[in-house]
């Protein structure tokens, strides 16, 4: 999460006289890392393919294995290890992928947009990363209080559903691709318990 953030910072204060277009490219960049995480999960996180078998097998074979249905709650931070993606993973994210676009954006449209992706990008990952970790937070945590919150993270619970992480809920930030690829599936709240039996 430092190498996030300091990468984030680094891109933020490099951005000078900034114009009011160019931070159009703020909900793009969320738009595109809403489908890229959408896409990432559902094809490479639960199909095995060839080229992702690695993603695959950590994806589905131990955070899947790890948290089932009703045991989705971590029991002490050393589980966060099957919740985050390796620190390798996180800083490809922050010290190549998202620059690669800020380059692009940069070279085709100004410098202000190629920094503005490459930290919209990043954040988006930090926050998938902080999400994720208060889904599996033991039910009775503060984060299932808060509204909004405790809504994704249901969603997130009926996903590690053995027979519904396949085909639905594969949005962690904000279920967009769900909603409009037909993926979304929502239990009640108060009935998901027995719905897990």
């Amino acid at each position: 999460m430092l190498i996030s953030l300091t990468a984030a910072v680094y891109c933020i204060l490099h951005i000078r006289d900034l114009k009011g277009g160019e931070l159009l490219v703020i909900p793009l960049g969320i738009l595109a890392y809403n489908a890229v995480e959408y896409v990432s999960h559902r094809w490479a996180g639960h199909k095995k393919l060839k080229l992702t078998k690695l993603f695959y097998r950590r994806h589905t074979g131990d955070h899947h294995s790890f948290f089932s249905a009703p045991q989705l709650s971590f029991e002490s931070a050393y589980d966060w290890r099957i919740v985050l993606f390796p620190t390798y993973l996180t800083a490809f994210v922050a010290i190549v992928l998202a620059p690669f676009f800020g380059f692009c954006l940069t070279w085709l449209v100004s410098v202000n947009v190629g920094y503005l992706m490459a930290a919209t990008m990043i954040l988006n990952h930090l926050a998938y990363e902080l999400l994720h970790i208060g889904y599996h937070q033991p039910r009775g945590g503060w984060f299932h209080r808060v509204p909004g919150l405790r809504e994704l993270a249901h969603l997130h619970r009926i996903h590690h559903h053995r027979k519904l992480m396949k085909a639905h809920n594969f949005n962690l930030t904000f279920p967009l691709f769900d909603l409009l690829l037909g993926t979304l599936y929502w239990e009640p709240l108060d009935s998901f318990d027995d719905f897990c039996d």
